[in-house]
């Protein structure tokens, strides 16, 4: 099904293609070779209110739910995909306090979202799916938290100044626990140098002896890996928005290319080979946006959403990729130039098969759900 905005949600539709096409669009391939966001436009971002799209009315932000902030990070990633993923990982951690946090962190922390950038942690150096293998733990004593270890491959990690942090509790125990780079004891780490995604900071962090209260515990003890899929499955309805703005921003340029070459006098629009690849990429965006926006719908009506979320991503993260390699081959080498943003959009999708969970996870996932319903 395809989602029909309300009048609110179709004015902030508008509001950000008006601000992506004025202030990110020409700044595109610049962020990609640069790696990293101009101070200038991060400043417009938080001035403009794009932290505090969820977060409710109360707390200073705007309220919209999961339908608007899909549709947002679809339309930046049109114009660049980095700055989408920058507030995917943002808003997946906003959803977990808001979900999980005490009334006492929502009024201390929910007011700062609005202008400072959340991260979620729980991947470490020695692996990220099986989080029970971590070492990174916390140690109660008296009335306060100890918490001690690192986390790498954070999205944000470095830009992200409060960040949901799972650790190990007991050892088959895992906990979720706010915690500020204000804390002392806490220290950012190196950035990673990734080949896509390259306006992203991933990063690490490093935790001694942090000291926190026990209100800065998210949900209950032992409730880590159940905050750790809920936020995984908010992020692949991002994920598939990502893809699809990926996909539409290579249909754009495919499209927009191929009225311009000519071969012999006529437009390659008419060479059955182009026709073939440009309805390729279109039937892809399409099919991407469909499964997104029905995990969405389904969040929303309070459904289960976590197996068509997953497709959304495992789908759009394969769909994506292939649309921008056939967008450089309707470029032909223009398309392999760096001079043109075809080849750093498939180096951005292909970062979709492994953020959120890998392509071969969400294939396990995907047929558990699926053989599972069959025997119901």
């Amino acid at each position: 099904m395809s989602i029909e905005l309300t009048q609110p949600q179709v004015m902030l539709h508008q509001m950000v293609v008006d601000f992506t096409d004025k202030e990110v669009k020409p700044l595109d391939i610049l962020i990609d070779k640069e790696r990293n966001y101009p101070t200038e436009l991060w400043d417009k971002m938080i001035d403009t209110g794009f932290l505090g799209l969820t977060i409710p009315e109360e707390y200073g932000g705007a309220g919209f739910d999961v339908i608007a902030s899909s549709q947002t990070i679809y339309d930046f990633a049109v114009r660049n995909a980095s700055m989408a993923f920058t507030l995917e990982g943002h808003y997946k951690s906003v959803d977990q306090v808001l979900k999980y946090a005490t009334d006492e962190l929502k009024e201390k922390y929910l007011p700062q979202a609005n202008h400072r950038i959340f991260g979620f942690s729980s991947t470490e150096p020695q692996g990220g799916s099986n989080v029970m293998g971590h070492t990174a733990k916390a140690v109660k004593e008296g009335d306060k938290w100890i918490l001690n270890g690192n986390k790498t491959m954070i999205t944000n990690g470095g830009l992200a100044q409060v960040y949901c942090v799972l650790l190990k509790t007991s050892p088959t125990e895992l906990s979720c626990f706010l915690v500020d780079e204000d804390m002392l004891g806490f220290k950012h780490g190196k950035r990673e140098k990734f080949i896509g995604m390259n306006g992203t900071p991933v990063g690490e962090i490093f935790m001694e002896n942090i000291v926190v209260s026990e209100d800065h515990l998210l949900g209950t003890i032992g409730q880590g890996v159940e905050i750790g899929d809920n936020a995984h499955y908010d992020a692949r309805i991002s994920m598939g928005a990502i893809a699809a703005g990926i996909t539409e921003h290579a249909l754009t340029i495919a499209v927009d290319y191929a009225k311009q070459r000519e071969v012999k006098g006529t437009p390659i629009t008419q060479l059955y080979s182009i026709q073939e690849k440009i309805t390729e990429i279109a039937i892809a965006k399409e099919n991407t946006q469909l499964l997104y926006q029905e995990a969405a719908r389904l969040k929303v009506a309070g459904k289960s959403y976590a197996k068509v979320a997953t497709m959304a991503k495992s789908y759009g993260s394969r769909a994506s990729y292939a649309a921008a390699d056939h967008a450089l081959q309707v470029l032909g080498g223009y398309g392999y130039s760096q001079e043109y943003p075809v080849e750093h959009l498939i180096r951005d999708a292909r970062a979709l098969q492994l953020a959120e969970g890998s392509l071969e996870k969400m294939m396990i996932e995907i047929a558990k759900e699926v053989v599972n319903e069959g025997e119901e």
